[in-house]
């Protein structure tokens, strides 16, 4: 049995990524998203900046062939060079491996060779189940590093350090760090004293392998066992570890097709393991569970209980519940904002703070405010105005919003939602990586006449930003009272950081931030529905919007405005400019459908 590093890292991340990894049936494999070979290209580009200024000898041998790759960095550690770029080491017999998925474990492609034997010195390991001569350890680090101390091969010695493009130390890349350490030592003779991690803005940091060496005989116990025993893990959909893996479609469809209970917002892991000690494993059950029983438990602290069992209720009803007051939609569900949707992690968390002030600009419109037509799950076609880009060119709706009636509504029956005769539908893109806000998309909706327009401010260079800036800024005076709706708080934050970072004069950022209404923030505080997540997508896509380019995403959007920066392409621009307006659009959707929704709640 062939274990690599690799696979381990797999393991940590999803134990059913790496049981496919080693039996799966790889014709299944989804291909490749832009965004992750995009990651791929930025993490390999990381390693030479690091390596840059570095000298260092890497072994040759044919791609896959670890024994040929331990052999050639073996006789490297030997001759005493003291930087070694992706060598190859190895715990174990490869002639006595026997298993037919042996070349198939990893990701890389891994084989192994019917004929020859790395040579060893024992070293004593804790694992027990490594004794079997059937288990093979295979372990690439980025870097051996020699150092002074003793080992097989004189007075000097090696460590490991990896090279990640991570800002902080992950706990599965220090059991990593653990595994190359015990792979090295078998092939060495002695125990490095430590282990290394380079990292972006923290530099080297060092492992402890006291604390993680014992977590990573665990973990790689119950791999090891796992495959040994062909015992395929249940499957878990998490949405932010889960989409950019190569088997999403695979398990995706398995958990449908069970109805499984992580396709519920708010059904974390922790909580669907309390769930199981329950015997409450399909939505029914959970539909038809205690609240109050549940709320015995720590994993579903306050109101989260009451919740999850009324998005079970939602999904099989397949319809919108009202989420009462008190609730904790915070703590309740989970994955609420889609991180494709921004091309950065940390903007997949989501601040609840409330950023709106409603007060007097919605009072001077009171005599206008209108009201949507009643409708749950439909839309009905508006009059809609040509659509006006950076380039000038109109785009066609893939779904028109709907038309307004005529007859105004008290604005106390509407207050817990502005509603104006002009409103504004407000969406960012980015590149994170650049620090870059390139595009700010503004649906600006005329309730009175009946029209919309759309406005693209489009930074074709970084060089660019501040201009798009202040366009963006003179449109909103433009419409000094309109209410600016937009779906998560990114646009909160890139708003205060651009004005903090273009030294705009507070009088006129200020006024315009207070009318900031995140819709958000208000679905999940005020509607229960029956979504995988409350992300934009999903939940307009439950409502019948459609985007344009039904794969484009926010990551997408990043690998596209690289692939502008380096080619040229016009074409490229006019593809995220798409994909922004229809966010607009459909943030407008989901405003006006929760504006009906809360409207027949009250009635």
């Amino acid at each position: 049995m062939l274990i690599t590093d690799k696979l381990l890292l797999s393991y940590q991340r999803c134990n059913l990524r790496a049981f496919l990894d080693t039996c799966g049936d790889w014709k299944q494999l989804d291909p490749p998203s832009d965004f992750l070979l995009k990651l791929m290209r930025d993490s390999a580009a990381y390693q030479q900046q690091v390596l840059e200024h570095e000298t260092y000898q890497q072994p040759s041998y044919p791609r896959g062939d670890w024994e040929a790759g331990a052999i050639a960095t073996l006789s490297l550690m030997q001759q005493g060079v003291d930087r070694i770029y992706r060598g190859v080491l190895i715990r174990g017999e490869f002639g006595k491996t026997n298993s037919a998925t042996d070349s198939l474990v990893g990701i890389d492609s891994q084989y192994s060779p019917a004929s020859g034997e790395i040579p060893e010195t024992p070293v004593h390991l804790s694992s027990s189940i490594l004794h079997s001569s059937n288990i093979t350890l295979v372990s690439r680090p980025h870097l051996l590093i020699k150092q002074p101390g003793q080992s097989k091969f004189g007075d000097w010695s090696y460590v490991t350090v990896d090279i990640w493009l991570s800002k902080r130390p992950k706990l599965d890349y220090q059991i990593i760090a653990a595994f190359h350490a015990q792979v090295l030592a078998s092939m060495q003779g002695t125990m490095p004293e430590t282990a290394w991690l380079m990292l972006r803005k923290k530099g080297h940091w060092q492992v402890n392998l006291d604390q993680r060496t014992p977590q990573m005989f665990e973990i790689l116990d119950n791999c090891i066992q796992m495959i040994k025993n062909r015992d395929k893990p249940e499957v878990f959909i998490s949405r932010q570890k889960c989409n950019l893996c190569g088997w999403y479609t695979v398990c995706h469809a398995e958990a449908e097709s069970i109805k499984h209970l992580s396709l519920l917002p708010g059904v974390t892991a922790g909580r669907y393991g309390r769930l199981k000690t329950l015997e409450i494993t399909d939505v029914e059950s959970l539909a038809n569970a205690s609240s109050p029983l549940l709320a015995d438990y720590p994993e579903f602290p306050e109101r989260v209980a009451f919740d999850v069992v009324r998005q079970a209720q939602s999904h099989l009803l397949n319809q919108p519940l009202l989420r009462e007051e008190g609730s904790s939609a915070a703590d309740s569900v989970a994955d609420l904002a889609d991180v494709t949707d921004r091309g950065s992690a940390a903007d997949s968390v989501t601040d609840l703070a409330d950023v709106t002030d409603r007060g007097s600009a919605v009072e001077a419109v009171n005599q206008f405010i209108r009201i949507p037509e009643n409708a749950i799950n439909s839309l009905v076609i508006a009059k809609i105005e040509s659509v006006k880009t950076t380039e000038n060119k109109s785009a066609a709706l893939s779904k028109p919003a709907p038309i307004l009636r005529s007859k105004p509504i008290p604005y106390s029956q509407s207050v817990f939602l502005p509603i104006a005769p002009i409103e504004l539908y407000f969406d960012i893109e980015a590149e994170p990586e650049m620090n870059l806000d390139y595009l700010h998309g503004v649906l600006v909706v005329d309730r009175y006449n009946k029209t919309e327009k759309f406005h693209g401010f489009l930074a074709e260079s970084a060089a660019e930003e501040g201009a798009i800036w202040e366009q963006f800024l003179e449109l909103m005076w433009a419409y000094p009272i309109a209410p600016i709706f937009h779906f998560c708080d990114y646009e909160v934050k890139t708003f205060k950081r651009l004005a903090k970072l273009y030294h705009t004069p507070a009088y006129l950022w200020k006024p315009v931030l207070k009318r900031f209404v995140d819709i958000h923030k208000q679905v999940t505080q005020q509607a229960i529905m029956p979504v995988e997540s409350y992300a934009l997508k999903p939940i307009a896509r439950w409502l019948g919007f459609d985007w344009r380019d039904a794969k484009a995403n926010g990551a997408q959007c990043v690998c596209w405005y690289d692939d502008w920066l380096q080619t040229g392409d016009r074409s490229i621009l006019e593809a995220i400019v798409r994909y922004n307006e229809d966010d607009c659009r459909a943030t407008y959707i989901v405003k006006d459908w929760l504006t009906n929704f809360l409207l027949s709640q009250k009635q």
